[in-house]
């Protein structure tokens, strides 16, 4: 009775375990499209649309068909076309979808040799009078740290026009001894292109953060983590020359692996750089920043000299009369700036907490604030993450009051992580608070988003917070809300805004079904680089916990590399082979597991 026992609660354990990592599984039934579907840089006639093709093989080009249309039925298809992608752009697909109309829902699909996509849902940009708009702000989601809650709980709430990621969409870490179904893949420190690419797969097939791109277009800027942490324009405080390589080359690698992943337009202004303005119409002007990559000098210690020179820079000389340029020719009720690093200054009986956000850079924020007093910018909101905590912040420049709010340069509001680790904060909100009389909300403690809620009189901010992030269930609450009205530049309390109404959602599935009747107990998603030269990297997904081989043979059927292992665990996993031994010339690449295999050619290539 004892043995029946523990084998019913050890059979228990095992469906848990497997449920557990289910949340990191592809779904069969989305094949080709795992990675689902996303939509970005919303304009007034146009609007990225983005996939992934996850094919056996891995060499040849593929095609794939795509549509956009007014209605879930495809009934009204305003474009369509073909575009040709590979593996020199590890096979994601982005398509500048134009010829729509302002102000508007679409819904969008790709199809590949029979197979459709998940529908997106997006939005383009709207022109003349606009009387409202909400924005979702998030920022910092370390999938190791906690399920993506706040992800799915936007993204359901169905309240928002568009979605902004102020950074931190991937983290660079390797594995780690945390959540058992949230563990980094590859499991090592990101470095080369194949790693960001890998990393950036795995982040995409969480059913959470594939949910909240399907149903909304997003506006994303990266911070650090999607190359290295505390990343200035030289250099990381998370990068080691010595032993990993050129930080240029590094930082190439991340920011090439981002632009093949993300929704983002390539920008035809400025080649590489993600600093670029988004009109919505009458109401407000957003202009995203780039205050980490681009521009930034070393960030120094508090009690450096040289902390307030003014040849330290966190926007370069051209990004940042770029976005003087802006806000001269703005005409719009608002502006928005949203950017990554914390604007309001963060002191401690008057010395500077963390010099890795604006007060690392005094004078150029300095010339930033003369520049709006000087222009007489009165509606300006600075939108923020990095500081993995929720902020509403008056932006004091001298002679501010905490009463009146007087002589404030705007105001910021900061978005909660949705998952990245609190950050330490002796004393709590009410220390913060004392010490620091022009921040007029903080909450460290809890986990979420904020919904921007823009009109014609006023400017607020909605903070959102989940109940947790370490169990699969969760509630969802508002907290409190903070306004600024417009020509005042200054908080007050608020009470949360209610949202009009919005249109259903896309699908949860593919309108026709791909040929995968039962779950796959091995899907292979990625064999690369391809073609290789010393490194061959498979990355593959199991259902369940099982033996697995992998092997390369050449084109006469000869093993020339093999990895058996006796057990591998559920979820993402990834095999390297050291290939440097091989001839030039085609292979195949084999995985086996208990009840399936799959396969991919891979061309080996001299250095």
């Amino acid at each position: 009775m004892k043995h029946a026992l523990f084998l019913s609660l050890l059979s228990l354990c095992t469906t848990t375990l497997t449920a557990q990592f289910m949340r990191s599984m592809p779904n069969s039934a989305l094949a080709p499209f795992f990675h689902g579907v996303a939509s970005g840089d919303p304009l007034a006639d146009r609007v990225i649309l983005w996939t992934r093709l996850t094919l056996q093989d891995t060499l040849q080009d593929a095609l794939v068909h795509w549509r956009i249309a007014t209605d879930t039925g495809f009934a009204n298809i305003l474009n369509s076309g073909f575009v040709v992608t590979g593996p020199e752009r590890d096979y994601t697909v982005k398509v500048d979808a134009d010829g729509l109309e302002p102000g508007t829902w679409y819904y969008y699909q790709f199809e590949h040799a029979g197979s459709r996509s998940l529908t997106g849902r997006t939005r383009t940009l709207p022109v003349g009078p606009v009387s409202r708009l909400r924005l979702g702000v998030v920022s910092c989601a370390d999938y190791q740290n906690g399920y993506y809650h706040a992800y799915k709980d936007l993204a359901l709430r169905n309240t928002v026009d568009v979605v902004l990621h102020l950074g931190d969409y991937i983290y660079e870490y390797a594995a780690n001894s945390g959540m058992m179904d949230r563990r980094h893949e590859p499991a090592f420190e990101t470095i080369t292109v194949q790693d960001y690419r890998l990393r950036h797969s795995l982040y995409k097939l969480d059913a959470d953060l594939r949910l909240l791109h399907q149903q909304l277009p997003m506006i994303a800027v990266w911070d650090d983590h999607e190359t290295a942490n505390n990343a200035w324009t030289d250099g990381a405080d998370n990068h080691q020359p010595t032993t990993e390589g050129p930080w240029s080359d590094r930082k190439q690698s991340g920011k090439q692996a981002y632009f093949e992943w993300m929704p983002i337009r390539d920008n035809s202004v400025a080649p590489g750089e993600i600093y670029r303005s988004f009109p919505f119409g009458s109401l407000l002007s957003l202009h995203m920043l780039d205050t980490r990559l681009e521009g930034r000098s070393v960030q120094l210690s508090a009690d450096d000299p040289n902390l307030a020179n003014p040849d330290r820079t966190l926007l370069s000389a051209v990004q940042f009369d770029w976005l003087t340029t802006q806000l001269e020719a703005d005409t719009a009720l608002w502006i928005a700036l949203g950017q990554q690093v914390m604007m309001a200054p963060l002191l401690a009986f008057g010395q500077v907490m963390n010099t890795d956000q604006w007060d690392g850079y005094p004078a150029q924020r300095d010339r930033l604030y003369n520049h709006l007093r000087d222009n007489n910018l009165n509606n300006v909101v600075v939108l923020t993450g990095d500081i993995h905590s929720a902020w509403a912040n008056d932006l004091p420049l001298s002679g501010y009051s905490p009463i009146t709010g007087a002589n404030s340069a705007g105001v910021e509001f900061i978005s909660n992580s949705v998952t990245s680790r609190k950050p330490d904060a002796p004393g709590g909100s009410l220390t913060i608070q004392a010490l620091n009389p022009h921040v007029k909300y903080v909450n460290v403690t809890q986990h979420g988003y904020l919904i921007l809620d823009v009109d014609t009189v006023r400017a607020q901010s909605d903070f959102v917070f989940v109940s947790n992030i370490r169990q699969p269930g969760y509630t969802s609450g508002n907290g409190p809300s903070w306004a600024t009205l417009r020509g005042t530049r200054r908080l007050t309390p608020s009470t949360t805004a209610v949202p009009p109404p919005y249109p259903p959602l896309a699908p949860s599935l593919p309108q026709i079904p791909t040929a995968v009747d039962q779950p796959a107990d091995l899907i292979a998603l990625t064999a690369a680089p391809n073609p290789f030269s010393d490194l061959m990297v498979l990355q593959f997904a199991l259902r369940t916990p099982q033996p697995v081989s992998a092997q390369v043979t050449d084109l006469k059927g000869r093993v020339v590399l093999r990895q058996d292992f006796d057990w591998m665990e559920a979820g993402i996993q990834h095999v390297h082979f050291n290939a440097s031994t091989l001839q030039p010339g085609t292979y195949i690449a084999v995985l086996r597991g208990r009840s399936g295999s799959a396969s991919a050619r891979m061309i080996k290539i001299d250095r």
